[in-house]
């Protein structure tokens, strides 16, 4: 039967130690969630589909290096192209009001996808912790017992 001892106690040094290992990696994710939280146009670099979304000024710049080059305001960075005029230089760029609303929108998309996923993470790591500790503390307790009565 010594076997079958020797086995029971790598099974349950062997739950223990996935056990921490789980908590461990849990908990990583508490604290990333928790700064992704406190700021969370920095949670995934700041950035949204159209931009920088940590200043209206840098999602603005950004915006302006996405227009068409014919379509850019004279002096601007790049020079304005010659070849011929395609269907999207036809459209003209976002005005200031268009750009404040596009960059309020895509910042309120993402601090609430942001809020969203940081608080799932909180909330299954927390899960993932209390069933650690809990299995661990029972097989814990379990190899007190078995080295007791062996």
């Amino acid at each position: 039967m010594e076997g079958g001892s020797r086995i029971a106690q790598i099974y349950g040094y062997a739950v223990c130690l996935i056990a921490v290992i789980t908590f461990i990696i849990s908990a990583k994710g508490i604290v990333d969630a928790g700064f992704n939280l406190s700021d969370p146009l920095r949670a995934e670099g700041g950035y949204g589909r159209g931009g920088p979304l940590t200043s209206f000024e840098a999602y603005k710049r950004e915006q302006r290096m996405r227009t068409p080059p014919r379509m850019r305001p004279v002096g601007t960075m790049a020079p304005t192209r010659v070849d011929a005029p395609t269907a999207a230089d036809s459209v003209p760029p976002p005005t200031e009001a268009e750009l404040r609303r596009m960059f309020d929108e895509e910042k309120a998309d993402m601090t609430a996808n942001v809020r969203f996923r940081s608080t799932r993470t909180l909330v299954t790591s927390s899960l993932m912790i209390l069933i650690a500790l809990g299995l661990f503390l029972m097989h814990w307790r379990w190899l007190r017992r078995q080295s007791t009565v062996g």
